[in-house]
């Protein structure tokens, strides 16, 4: 058998055994999804939620706010509940910190023109931390 042939039937065996095992591997690791919520008036900013979880139970819980340009993006991690590995799923994030990262993604959201957008910190207390950041229509 030639070597390129050779090479193709080793190509085709890789390719087989990545697609096969592909499900295992999307199994244990962690989904994640990003969902647009505002942006800034001349679209050059953008808020960003940023979920995940986790193939033991749990999840995290981010908002960024992204540019266009030379400006960084700004990440405030605001609940992770990730297991451990033994079925709990305890909150990593303390209130406090939840507060403080509400609070500088407020000035954030303001500093780049982001509207309509409620930044809660009051709920980093509860046990769920839904409702976190809240979008409504800019008056």
């Amino acid at each position: 058998m030639s070597t390129s042939r050779l090479m193709a039937a080793a190509c085709c065996l890789l390719t087989a055994s990545i697609t096969l095992d592909a499900p295992q591997a999307v199994a244990m690791g962690i989904r994640w999804d990003r969902k647009e919520l505002a942006h800034s008036g001349d679209g050059a900013h953008a808020l960003i939620e940023v979920r995940g979880w986790g193939p033991e139970g749990g999840g995290y819980l981010s908002y960024r706010v992204e540019a266009r340009g030379r400006r960084k993006e700004v990440d405030s991690l605001v609940s992770s509940t990730f297991s451990p590995g033994d079925g709990s799923q305890p909150q990593t994030v303390p209130a406090a910190t939840c507060e403080q990262r509400l609070q500088a993604l407020a000035a954030e959201l303001t500093s780049r023109s982001i509207r309509g957008v409620m930044v809660n910190p009051e709920r980093c207390r509860s046990q769920v931390r839904d409702g976190l950041v809240t979008v409504g229509t800019p008056r």
